[in-house]
């Protein structure tokens, strides 16, 4: 079972060195396998992360392919055969449960591989968290779940998820549970968020989750929280880890729990960033990672990642094996005996020793972030790589390269490039070759760039003075 959040950011846990979030569902699932303190997604924004979970390459990649073959048709194109569609043939009951965001009809999730689909949307968001579950315009929900006043999205996706796995507890089954908490709109039930305005005032935090939050401070094109103290944000989250705790229930007395995976991750980091001429709320501080959403920083590449295999898992057991968002294909793959893909789960690397307690070195991982929307999360162009403990960062708009020890400096404010030109020098080399392995995305970016641009100054002659959205 795949319990997949939207938006969690690396330490949007207690585990993972919250003090402000309550997850004691999660906390014990680490406690019961592993947890991994190093973990990545494949892309540090919604569609381009999924593209790389479910395809097991690296978004830049699909893209590319996609433009090739002119297979176009949705965000993760038909002919690509994701890890729903290899265990299904592998004989595997298939579900999916929430937010896809990877294509419109005929491109969702039962065109990809799973059998039963329950309320799962083409939109990045749902309308609103409370009943009806309204829909953004222009988009669809996939069987919508029934619900009625005072319904809460999150508990009735669980109601789904809990008659499911009482439905097909008799045979082997793959389940995805993709949340569209915790990503905006940032709503909860009113008692929930009451507990956590309390806390923090019992605490001496100021209560924040406001656009003037008075820890925002500014970070090249952003401004970044730097304090976790949005109690409506921590109410949502204490809700998902509610989620988890009675889907691990349902598992537990369905009789399956020896047998049964529980891997939960996040599509990329918190929501913490905005652009310097937008005036939202944000959601959460990843300090002392920097920035988050959108971000090729740490902030927003770096995820959670906790799995529980018994028998196969040593209890309560930390891994620094680096991970990345592509590499859970096929892992997944190995972990039902099924046989590996590698020709579609190009980017896929297998961290199913360290799942054994294994500590080996993971190969370079990549990211190409051809987007950017500096107008809204405040990022820019950039294109990375992470070697051990070094990352270099190539922003494409600016004439700027840099070096990081992520070791020493996890928050990456120094700069070593010039100190370290050789290995600079080398590591950019194997960057620009990766990308044009894959395929140069440069100018496709830029043109999506100036629309959006444009589209923000125009609105912002139309309506004068600052953005909020």
């Amino acid at each position: 079972m795949l319990f997949f959040v939207d938006d969690f950011g690396h330490r949007d846990l207690a585990c993972y060195g919250s003090s402000l979030y309550e997850t004691p569902h999660m906390d014990q699932l680490a406690a019961d396998g592993m947890l991994f303190t190093n973990a990545y997604s494949a892309y540090p924004r919604c569609v381009p992360s999924r593209q790389g979970l479910l395809t097991g390459k690296y978004p830049a990649r699909v893209e590319s392919d996609a433009a090739k073959s002119g297979h176009k048709d949705h965000h993760v194109p038909l002919a690509e055969v994701t890890f729903g569609e290899a265990l299904k043939e592998h004989g595997y009951q298939t579900c999916y449960i929430g937010k896809w965001h990877l294509g419109h009809e005929g491109g969702g999730p039962a065109a990809q591989g799973f059998d039963t689909v329950v309320h799962s949307g083409s939109a990045g968001a749902t309308g609103s968290f409370f009943h009806p579950f309204s829909v953004e315009k222009g988009h669809s929900v996939e069987n919508p779940i029934d619900s009625k006043e005072g319904d809460y999205l999150i508990d009735r996706m669980t109601d789904k998820a809990v008659e499911y796995i009482e439905a097909n507890q008799r045979e082997p089954f793959l389940m995805v549970m993709a949340h569209y908490a915790v990503h905006t709109p940032i709503e909860a039930p009113e008692d929930v968020t009451q507990k956590y305005i309390k806390k923090l005032r019992k605490a001496g935090v100021p209560v924040g989750g406001r656009r003037d939050d008075a820890d925002f401070v500014r970070d090249r094109e952003g401004m970044t929280k730097t304090i976790q103290n949005n109690p409506t944000y921590a109410a949502m989250i204490q809700r998902t880890d509610d989620s988890l705790g009675r889907i691990v229930k349902a598992i537990a007395a369905a009789g399956i729990q020896d047998n049964t995976v529980v891997l939960l991750t996040s599509d990329h980091g918190g929501l913490s960033t905005r652009g310097l001429e937008n005036g939202r709320a944000v959601a959460t501080s990843n300090s002392p990672l920097r920035q988050g959403k959108g971000s090729i920083f740490e902030g927003g590449t770096r995820v959670p990642l906790i799995v529980k295999w018994p028998g196969h898992i040593s209890p309560g057991s930390t891994s620094p094996v680096q991970v990345t968002g592509t590499d859970h294909y096929p892992t997944m793959l190995e972990m039902a005996s099924a046989e590996l893909r590698p020709h579609q789960h190009v980017d896929g690397r297998s961290y199913g020793k360290a799942l054994q307690g294994e500590t080996y070195q993971r190969e370079p991982m990549f990211w190409y972030k051809w987007q950017a929307r500096p107008d809204s999360t405040g990022d820019t162009r950039a294109i990375s790589l992470i070697d051990g403990n070094w990352k270099i960062i190539q922003w494409i708009d600016e004439d700027l390269v840099e070096l990081f020890d992520l070791n020493a400096d996890v928050g990456e404010q120094t700069n070593l490039a010039s100190e370290h030109l050789k290995r600079t020098q080398a590591m950019l080399k194997t960057l620009l070759e990766t990308e044009e392995s894959i395929g140069n995305l440069r100018q496709k970016g830029r043109k999506e760039l100036d629309k959006r641009l444009k589209k923000a100054a125009d609105k912002a002659a139309k309506f004068g003075g600052r953005n909020g959205q």
